[in-house]
């Protein structure tokens, strides 16, 4: 995977870019970054629960089968 702190700027930047050049829209860079780094932090807990859901799965799979 990536530097985390390289993946929170790419996603602070693309924040940033997508309030483009209006006055009113604009947003900090510091805030876009701490913005960033939740949207990080989720995705790794999402992942975290997804692979967690996976385990669970397949340990269950593998009890139905030793029963057989």
């Amino acid at each position: 995977m990536a530097d985390p702190h390289q993946v929170n700027i790419i996603i602070a930047t693309a924040i940033c870019d997508a309030c483009g050049d209006h006055p009113d829209r604009r947003m900090d860079p510091e805030e876009a970054k701490q913005i960033a780094k939740r949207i990080v932090e989720a995705l790794a807990d999402a992942g975290q629960r997804k692979r967690q859901s996976l385990t669970g799965v397949l340990d269950g799979a593998q009890g139905q089968l030793d029963q057989k």
